[in-house]
């Protein structure tokens, strides 16, 4: 075989596969799920769900044209070695695999409303109960129907493999060509790569085909074999971790510390449905902000902002990273140590989550980023969490100012404060998330202020904050505008651990012409309570969250903050903080206490079960 039928067989293979999705595994899936949506299917619909369901089925023809690159490389070098040989029994093995999971997936997504993930396996363990809810001939059906779907994926390959051993020629190759074979392999192994990994700085995972706030448009693009092999690298790290306590003790000392209930004892606002600006600043530790202690000069309008607003002076962020952070900003959860429940997009619908309760009251929900959503898969986790609509740095003008992370914060408030005149012209109340990037690692910004690149950073988010409330404050979206603005985590720039509990301080403020009167509350809190103590000034119940507090209610009776790190937390109340390092078992740096300890093991005791549980 010469060079161009080795070309051709692989592309021809490849083409096959995607082909094979979408004409086969897509239609399939939505003409028997469509039931599942709950809006009209249009041909524009469609053909979204085409268009952005294409990147992950590129990513399985990929994966699966490696062997075949492989083989045709050997079969190129040595003509007597048969493809048939290899590809004919790889082909039939990769086709059973694509009929079962394919029909699987179309089959189960009625009673599960998700893709099919890894999780499947722990009900084939025990299959007299997996298969006990369905019928024999509804069996029968589904495995008649994998049979039928293998078939047609398998002997689309084999066509291609016999053709392609059919054009052999057993004369000797040109010299040339024996030398560029093992070239264009590893060409071919390297756009398979570039596929699979994508181009952006993070690799590819499952979100990067989600574009609709309907689950079921994302779900239909989603190829199941792609939601498949990541799955199985995503495994359950819930189940059985942390344990220390039997489970009465385990409640004992968990629910003084998470009440559910109560009523505020001070309101802080003069509306009960304002419309709502969140400001989630990137890398925000409270080092930069002089109105909760740290540098002075760094952070000036958010200083001046203070003094008008309502700053909360003892907050703690949940932990060290955004994917993490976000979470506990909209659904009160608390960071995981070793793991990010953002990673498990099957469970993310299952949190409460505060976007999801306005919008279900009415508010129109939008969520704004300058970067790149499908990172550490964050438009997933901003449309399970009740924003109908995400814009990313794709959806803003290409024209903005930008560096490697994304669209620069001050063009983007700009784009925010049109949006936010636009939303406050219609008659529904609304919620935009707003979440910042250019004080981001590497801190490079189109301002030049301060030497240190870091606080540099920090003051260019600064102006461009301060800018965008000063203009909202001159317009009528102001009387009932509520801003929040809360950091995601702090910055560690390679300080020693044991100032984690300052890295852990982060500044919260609440402003807007929908704040009764400044103050300052000097609680100790943590991230996760921002949902709870909103929720109750706006009279709404929060009894759902179970690790958010309303630190304003009679109920909050053990103020205290939760920060997990790489296997390790930070347990702060009044005391004093206790930093516990979960690999050692020990208590860092001299802050040891039993109390402290053991109330820090009975949340995450009580956070992994009701994680693994979702």
């Amino acid at each position: 075989m010469n060079i161009l039928n080795y070309l051709i067989l692989i592309l021809a293979m490849w083409s096959w596969c995607v082909l094979f999705f979408w004409l086969i595994q897509k239609p399939v899936f939505g003409f028997l799920n469509k039931k599942s949506c709950t809006a009209t299917i249009t041909p524009q619909a469609i053909s979204r769900v085409y268009l952005k369901g294409a990147v992950s089925d590129f990513i399985i023809a990929s994966y699966l044209t490696a062997i075949p690159i492989l083989t045709g490389l050997v079969h190129t070098l040595y003509p007597s070695f048969d493809l048939r040989w290899v590809l004919t029994p790889y082909s039939i093995i990769i086709g059973i695999a694509v009929g079962l999971i394919c029909i699987g997936d179309t089959g189960l997504y009625a009673f599960w409303q998700s893709k099919i993930d890894a999780s499947v396996f722990s009900y084939l363990r025990h299959p007299k109960g997996a298969f006990a809810s369905v019928s024999y001939s509804y069996l029968a059906i589904a495995i008649l129907s994998a049979c039928i779907v293998a078939a047609i994926f398998a002997c689309g390959w084999i066509l291609i493999i016999s053709e392609a051993q059919r054009h052999t020629l057993l004369a000797p190759l040109p010299t040339w060509q024996l030398a560029a074979a093992p070239i264009l392999c590893i060409l071919l192994l390297g756009c398979g790569f570039l596929i699979i990994r994508g181009l952006k700085i993070r690799p590819n995972n499952p979100s990067v085909v989600y574009f609709s706030p309907i689950p079921f448009f994302n779900h239909w693009a989603l190829n199941p074999i792609y939601n498949m092999i990541y799955s199985l690298g995503t495994r359950n790290e819930f189940k059985g971790r942390f344990v220390a306590f039997d489970d009465k003790e385990c409640s004992d000392l968990f629910t003084p510390l998470f009440p559910t209930d109560g009523s505020p004892q001070t309101k802080l606002l003069n509306t009960d449905r304002p419309n709502i600006l969140t400001i989630v600043w990137e890398s925000f530790g409270g080092k930069f902000c002089g109105a909760i202690g740290g540098k002075a000069d760094v952070t000036p309008e958010f200083n001046r902002l203070a003094e008008d607003g309502i700053l909360f002076t003892n907050c703690r962020a949940s932990s060290f990273r955004t994917d993490r952070a976000l979470p506990a900003i909209f659904c009160g959860l608390p960071a995981q140590p070793t793991t990010s429940i953002i990673r498990y997009t099957r469970k993310l619908a299952n949190l409460p989550a505060l976007p999801a309760d306005l919008r279900d009251k009415g508010y129109d929900t939008v969520a704004v980023h300058g970067g790149d959503l499908t990172i550490m898969h964050k438009s997933d986790f901003y449309l399970s969490s009740g924003h109908t609509r995400i814009v990313a740095q794709k959806d803003l003008p290409k024209n903005l100012d930008e560096d490697k992370w994304g669209i620069h914060d001050a063009p983007v408030a700009d784009w925010v404060y049109d949006e936010v005149m636009r939303l406050s012209e219609k008659r529904n109340p609304w919620l935009l998330s707003l979440q910042t990037l250019s004080s981001h690692e590497p801190f490079t910004v189109p301002y030049n202020r301060l030497p240190d690149p870091a606080e540099n950073s920090m003051a260019y988010t600064d102006s461009a904050v301060g800018s965008l409330i000063d203009r909202l404050k001159q317009t009528p979206a102001w009387k009932n505008l509520l801003i929040v603005v809360v950091a995601d985590h702090g910055l560690n720039l390679g300080e020693v651990s044991s100032i984690r509990d300052s890295f852990s301080h982060i500044p919260m403020l609440w402003t807007g012409g929908a704040v009764k009167e400044p103050m300052k509350i000097d609680t100790i809190m943590s991230q996760t309570d921002l949902a709870a103590t909103l929720l109750g000034q706006l009279g709404l119940p929060h009894s759902h969250y179970p690790f958010s507090r309303d630190i304003l209610a009679d109920t909050y009776t053990v103020p205290s903050s939760f920060h997990t790190y790489p296997n390790g937390f930070l347990f702060t109340d009044s005391s004093g903080f206790t930093d516990f390092d979960n690999d050692s078992g020990m208590a860092l740096y001299g802050s040891a206490d039993a109390n402290r300890e053991r109330r820090g093991k009975a949340i995450l005791q009580t956070l992994f079960r009701y994680l693994d549980k979702l």
